[in-house]
């Protein structure tokens, strides 16, 4: 049967350059992946590979030097950067690994404030807040400021801040990096309980723990995309996209971290 699920979201040669002195150093060397439907996608590689300037590049935040990304088969750096805006704010919910909060509210009405900025009527943004809350069982700290709270709990109403207005994407940026083992874990469980309802989870991270949990995995270096994994509960499937190939065996491959598929221990 072939499968029918669209592609959300797709990079073709993406390549981004910074000015540093009078040279330029290329971060991205020529990215090409995609995201479909209903996936859990996991970037991973160290810190300093080019994992945040990729996010930024896919996101519409920051302009790729050369390359294409596609939202919805849609270039989307051919929209105006208000276009691009609008996308994020009615399409993609962001967490970040330090929750963003407007001091002076409470957790209600930090969720709410996307709401509001569309003018929403009151009871069905109590209906709303109501609801995601619900799905990350925090009802009872509506009226608590966020800063009260702790991290994993700041976290959980992270992702209901980011499911308030039903996007079709999810954009994790590190959100386990101040969380311990169980908080961690619980949000990733989370994670997985919204791709049983067809959301689309990109999630960028440097920790081997949480690879388990995607459906498909960057592994990232030096701006480059060396290795791509569909897992499937046990690595069932593996698609190496190194440069080199030889006789079909991994060893050939642009594979940096020898130890890696020991490490997933899936």
């Amino acid at each position: 049967m072939t499968d029918s699920k669209k592609t959300v979201l797709a990079a073709k040669d993406l390549r981004k350059s910074f000015k540093v002195g009078e040279g330029q150093v290329e971060v991205l060397k020529g990215i090409n992946l995609t995201v479909d439907e209903g996936e859990f996608v996991i970037i991973f590689g160290p810190s300093g590979c080019g994992k945040s300037t990729l996010l930024h590049c896919l996101l519409g935040l920051e302009n790729p030097t050369s390359g294409e990304v596609l939202v919805e088969g849609k270039s989307f750096y051919t929209m105006s950067e208000d276009e691009r805006a609008q996308y994020r704010r009615h399409k993609v919910g962001m967490i970040y690994q330090q929750p963003l909060w407007i001091g002076s509210y409470n957790v209600r009405d930090n969720i709410a404030f996307p709401l509001n900025l569309l003018n929403m009527d009151e009871e069905k943004i109590n209906e709303k807040i109501h609801q995601v809350l619900a799905k990350v069982d925090m009802e009872r700290w509506a009226g608590y400021q966020p800063t009260e709270l702790s991290s994993g709990q700041q976290q959980k109403i992270s992702l209901s801040r980011a499911l308030i207005l039903d996007p079709m994407l999810i954009v994790a940026d590190e959100p386990t990096g101040n969380l311990d083992t169980n908080s961690g874990q619980e949000l990733l469980e989370r994670f997985l309980g919204l791709i049983e309802e067809q959301k689309t989870i990109i999630m960028v991270t440097h920790d081997l723990e949480y690879l388990k949990y995607a459906t498909k995995i960057f592994h990232i270096i030096d701006g480059e995309i060396v290795e791509e994994y569909k897992p499937k509960g046990k690595l069932l499937k593996q698609q190496h996209i190194g440069k080199k190939e030889i006789g079909g065996s991994t060893e050939g491959t642009n594979v940096r971290d020898k130890e890696f598929l020991k490490k997933l221990d899936l």
